[in-house]
């Protein structure tokens, strides 16, 4: 009991999952679905939580906006998915008023905004939030890396095992094993070292970081 405690109060991480095990039950009411040790710890705002589906082994630390926008309710299925051992670090911001797809094993820094949908002035009205938006799905293919303060922007699609380089800007396609950096984000190089059965054999959970 003694060493519970001291790694509670030592190991910010062990307070995480411990809040994660608690609130677990209620997620899984929330969530369009929430899987199995998954952790989503105090966000900042959450929003259309019935139409976000939340993989296993995911972990989202605190400070999070995750928003499925009113507009995009008429559509089938989730809204937002995450898939399977993503990680989101503090101060990230999801907006889907299209669709947002996470695949499994992405890494998504801290700060990082990922908006599907760009403001006008269509109406000609001087606030863009009284005109029109325009919209388009995002995808992040699985194991990529976003680095922190990454803009993804409407459209954007991003292959398997990527790197996005911090304060990127990403409005197109960056093709699987890239390297990208700057604004907007250009290829600049390919990650090696990828064992590509490991993308069908991985699995893997965040208890080995608690």
């Amino acid at each position: 009991m003694r060493e519970r405690l001291r790694l509670l109060r030592e190991r910010p991480l062990e307070r995480l999952a411990l809040r994660g095990r608690a609130m677990e039950p209620l997620r899984r009411r929330q969530f369009a679905s929430f899987g199995r040790g998954s952790v989503v710890d105090r966000p900042l705002y959450l929003f259309g939580a019935q139409r976000i589906a939340i993989g296993s082994h995911v972990l989202i630390l605190p400070g999070c906006w995750i928003s499925a926008e009113l507009r995009a309710w008429d559509q089938p299925g989730p809204i937002i998915s995450i898939g399977d051992r993503a990680g989101l670090r503090p101060y990230v911001t999801i907006s889907a008023s299209s669709r947002v797809t996470i695949e499994d094993d992405v890494i998504i820094a801290a700060y990082t905004s990922i908006v599907d949908c760009d403001h006008t002035f269509a109406l000609g009205n001087p606030n863009v939030m009284h005109n029109p938006v325009v919209t388009a799905p995002i995808h992040i293919g699985r194991g990529s890396w976003v680095a922190e303060r990454v803009a993804i922007l409407k459209g954007a699609r991003i292959g398997r095992c990527c790197i996005i380089g911090a304060n990127s800007v990403v409005n197109g396609e960056i093709p699987d094993f890239s390297i990208a950096v700057g604004a907007p984000a250009k290829v600049v190089g390919q990650v090696e070292g990828i064992d590509e059965r490991g993308l069908i054999e991985y699995s893997g959970d965040y208890q080995r970081l608690f």
